[in-house]
């Protein structure tokens, strides 16, 4: 196995640190997303059934 100088390990330790942190934050946005989504048709679908109720 070649040496692998600390300064390359440590670049390497940084930049998968740094991918893995850009990649959770944008999961994370998109699960906001996604979720904030699902909550307003919900709440539209409960809206609706509550007309639908009303008319009847």
């Amino acid at each position: 196995m070649a040496d692998i100088s600390d300064r390359t390990l440590q670049v390497a330790l940084a930049a998968s640190f740094a991918c893995g942190f850009v990649a959770g934050w944008q999961a994370n946005r998109m699960r906001r997303k996604f979720l904030d989504w699902r909550k307003k048709r919900l709440q539209d679908k409960l809206s609706e059934t509550q007309k639908k109720l009303d008319l009847a």
